[in-house]
């Protein structure tokens, strides 16, 4: 008996320790040397986690008035600050803040290995498959390459689902209700800490509910919510009080989600959020991408890997409801969300991944007997490997060109300029399109040259409303220096420039080819 133990254990660790390996190793492929804030949020982390480190607080320090750091929750930024009292000598521990990243997708494997073994019932060495196919992905090693909270999210959330999962089992092994009690508190804390990385990590608080609510397991409701609220209710009643310290023009770059989608929501009218969940629908065939086809072919490819994801969630639903509901929920959330479904879409891709495994594994027990089932699974299971084939073709083949780091290294040519200019200017305050990194990487105050608006997701705004954009960012704020790079902004400066009233005036062009405008003296 005790031999057969070792050897499953055995049979358990190899692929686990090789999972993790692996993912390690591909995190530290991805990273690279582009300038963190070359995506904005992951800046802004990085300055809060500054503040933190040198006792100012959660602010936004480099931003006028030291506005409170309501736009992000603060757990990933507090593990920042570790690592910034460790090593507070930037730009220089650039490489120690992108290890972290590495890390954590070797930890979000790991996770995904225990998630896909123990309640997916995945073989070991299919466990393994399915995380590495996560870790491996292009848009993966893309978030993992910039210093953005989803390696920390995804590495939470599905520790996360495995108490939320042994919660909702209706008693525990001993049938010790204290043990289930203390396991449904477990599970409320750890969907708070996961909130409080990432907002829409509520999903799992909501999952969680529904499956506890359909099994009438009200005492375990009570206490994964009074979890759930002893971390979240803090920091909402904190974002509550801080609110007004940020001027509604830049809520989409430093304030609250709801006062942004609530702006555009009053503009755009009450169609806007049908308007938001047609274009994301469109936007949820980027998971096709990762297959290197497209047009009918992708149709194609989409109808097995949906068989398979339906059959998978049937199996998953026996198993691990609280994932199901929790993936249902956040998935709704993502399509009426004014935002590229993308880099949402991703923190679950390995529930994705898992729910195709499970479908192909299931496939493979179909009956046999008949022809018709024999040469259904046949086909079926075809084309399951064919899809397969292809996922690992396409994602190999960038890794040589490593295609995904292109919009950063494109952003960070104009970031890397911006600095360059704000750092050769006298004492003032610059608005910027890269406002965090010039903050970041010269100490100067800033603010954005142009505010993010969630409106403008569904449609894209005009020269003159850019214009206007940037005059109230003027009114709130009255920057110094315009720091203009893209042809948006020039528009919007020049129609400001050239008004009867003049707003603003053209300076020079720096020598990073960035134009320098400055507010007139009126």
């Amino acid at each position: 008996m005790e031999s057969e133990i070792i050897v499953k254990r055995a049979a358990l660790a190899w692929p686990a320790m090789m999972t993790i390996a692996l993912a390690l190793a591909l995190g530290v492929f991805a990273m690279n040397p582009i300038p963190i804030g070359a995506f904005h949020d992951d800046a802004r982390y990085l300055l809060l986690a500054r503040s933190i480190a040198e006792g100012t607080g959660y602010r936004f320090v480099f931003v006028p008035g030291s506005p409170a750091g309501m736009h992000f929750p603060p757990a990933f930024p507090l593990l920042l600050a570790a690592l910034w009292k460790i090593a507070p000598a930037f730009p220089a521990s650039e490489t120690l803040f992108k290890l972290l990243n590495a890390a954590m997708l070797s930890i979000a494997a790991f996770a995904t290995f225990a998630f896909a073994r123990n309640r997916a019932g995945l073989a070991p060495w299919a466990a393994a498959g399915v995380s590495l196919a996560f870790a491996g992905s292009l848009p993966v090693l893309f978030l993992d390459g910039v210093l953005f909270s989803e390696p920390f999210f995804i590495a939470s959330l599905m520790a996360a689902l495995l108490v939320c999962e042994r919660s909702v089992r209706g008693k525990t092994h001993d049938g010790d209700s204290g043990s289930l009690n203390g396991l449904a508190f477990a599970a409320g804390i750890a969907v708070g800490g996961v909130t409080m990385i990432r907002t829409l990590g509520i999903a799992l608080g909501v999952g969680l509910a529904i499956m506890l609510i359909v099994r009438r397991e009200w005492r375990s409701l009570a206490l994964s919510m009074l979890g759930i609220a002893l971390l979240l209710v803090p920091w909402q009643l904190w974002t509550m009080r801080h609110g007004g310290e940020i001027p509604p023009i830049l809520a989409g770059d430093y304030g609250t989600y709801g006062a942004w989608v609530g702006a555009a929501m009053r503009s755009e009218g009450a169609g806007f959020i049908a308007r938001v969940a047609k274009e994301n629908l469109k936007g949820f065939s980027i998971l096709l991408d990762l297959f290197g086809v497209s047009g009918f072919v992708a149709l194609v490819v989409a109808i097995p890997l949906l068989i398979a994801f339906w059959i998978g969630v049937r199996r998953l639903r026996r198993s691990a409801p609280v994932s199901v509901a929790s993936l249902a929920v956040y998935l709704v959330v993502v399509l009426i969300w004014p935002g590229t479904p993308d880099r949402f879409l991703w923190p679950m891709w390995p529930l994705m991944l898992t729910a195709v495994a499970c479908g192909a594994a299931e496939t493979v027990k179909w009956s046999t007997v008949e022809s018709r089932a024999r040469i259904g699974r046949g086909v079926m299971l075809a084309a399951l490997c064919l899809c397969a084939l292809s996922f690992l073709r396409f994602n190999l083949r960038e890794y040589g060109s490593r295609s995904w780091e292109n919009p950063a290294r494109a952003n960070a040519k104009l970031a890397i300029a911006a600095s360059e200019t704000a750092a050769s200017l006298p004492p003032g305050l610059v608005a910027s399109e890269f406002d965090a990194l010039v903050s970041l990487y010269t100490g100067r105050p800033a603010i954005p040259l142009l505010p993010l608006m969630a409106a403008n997701y569904i449609r894209q705004r005009t020269p003159q409303e850019a214009a206007a954009q940037m005059g109230e960012i003027l009114d709130a704020y009255h920057p110094s220096f315009l720091l203009v790079g893209s042809s948006e902004a020039l528009e919007a400066a020049n129609i400001l420039a050239r008004a009867a009233s003049p707003r603003i005036k053209f300076n020079s062009v720096s020598p990073s080819g960035i134009l320098l405008y400055v507010r007139t003296s009126r």
